[in-house]
Parts: C-alpha cells; sequence; structure tokens
C-alpha cells in the first residue's frame, strides 16, 4: 500500500485497499449513506466497492488526490471513507461514515486531520466542501473541523435527477492555521 498514513488519537487513516471492499460494500449500500451524498448510487452496485478501491488507487499514483478508509486505532475496525481531491484553488474534500458509527465525533477528527494533510503536506492553498441542506450533521462536522460557512446555494447539487439546496464551505491555509487555536483535536 502506497500513500500517507494519518493518525489522530482515535483513528488511523490510510489509503484504501482490497481487504477493505467488504466493509465499503456493506456500510455503502444503507440508504442512509446514500442519502447524503451525490456520488454514491443506492442501491449499491455488486463489486462497486472493489471498483472505487481502484479509481482510488489510480487518483493516488496520479497524484490527482487520495482517498483514506477510516479506522479505528485500537480496534482496526473500518468506520467510513474521506477523501481529498486536489484541484489546486478548487481542491475539495468529503466523507461518509457508517451508520453504526454516527454521532460519535470520527468524521470531525478525520476532516480536521485531513485539512491538517491538505495544507501542511500536500501544500494546497483552499479546500471546499458542500452538503445537501436536508443532511445539516454534516454542516456541523465541517465547521468543527475548521471549514467555514460560505452560504447556500439554491438547487445547486443534484441526487438521482432531483436538485437539493446545497451548503458550501471553504477555507484558505492562512484562515486555518489562524484559526487552529480553537480546535484540541489532533
Amino acid at each position: 500500500m502506497n500513500g500517507p498514513i494519518l493518525k489522530t488519537n482515535r483513528l488511523i487513516l490510510r489509503p484504501p485497499v482490497p481487504e477493505d471492499e467488504t466493509a465499503i460494500q456493506h456500510h455503502v449500500s444503507d440508504r442512509r449513506i446514500a442519502e447524503t451524498t451525490a456520488l454514491i448510487p443506492h442501491p449499491y452496485p455488486a463489486g462497486g466497492a472493489l471498483e472505487w478501491i481502484r479509481r482510488s488507487e489510480v487518483t493516488l499514483r496520479e497524484g490527482r488526490g487520495v482517498d483514506f478508509s477510516i479506522l479505528l486505532r485500537d480496534s482496526g475496525e473500518f468506520v467510513g471513507v474521506v477523501g481529498l481531491i486536489d484541484r489546486g484553488e478548487e481542491s475539495s474534500l468529503g466523507y461518509w461514515i457508517g451508520v453504526p458509527h454516527w454521532g460519535r465525533g470520527y468524521a470531525t477528527e478525520a476532516v480536521h486531520r485531513v485539512i491538517r494533510h491538505a495544507f501542511n503536506a500536500r501544500r494546497l492553498p483552499a479546500l471546499h466542501a458542500y452538503h445537501f441542506a436536508h443532511n445539516p450533521a454534516s454542516g456541523r462536522v465541517m465547521q468543527k473541523a475548521g471549514l467555514l460557512y460560505q452560504g447556500v446555494e439554491p438547487l445547486g447539487a443534484s441526487r438521482n435527477g432531483i436538485r437539493h439546496d446545497r451548503v458550501c464551505y471553504g477555507v484558505t491555509a492562512a484562515q486555518w492555521r489562524d484559526n487552529l487555536k480553537t480546535f484540541s483535536l489532533v
């Protein structure tokens, strides 16, 4: 496995490997995961997880970004995914957490760590992220991780051909560093 391995107090973030296929397939097959994302289909196709892992490997190899499997540090249990797409000024991140792990702060911890990686190791100038307006919990994750609210884009995102309001967040490297003192995450 190539690529960065990131750690927090409770998590290990590493590029996905074929051994993650079963856990990924299981979690993203839950309709509640798909409903919070623009790109995960429901029903999730058989073999979709392995295909996603392969695309993730290509993205990493070509330097266009990096996806991380989120694992519990103490048990190695798979929790979810966070990804970083490197497009210079338009770089973005996205994530999902398996339903059994919702509400435990894992998303905030993982996103915060990936932001730190984006600005310190990858030297990206800024990051953007968004969530559907019907998923305010994701907005709380973004704010706690250091992203700044930028506004709502009415009907700015779609899922299965249905338009949804998109709530946008972003932060420059300088803004994030200036606000670091307010975060207690590692």
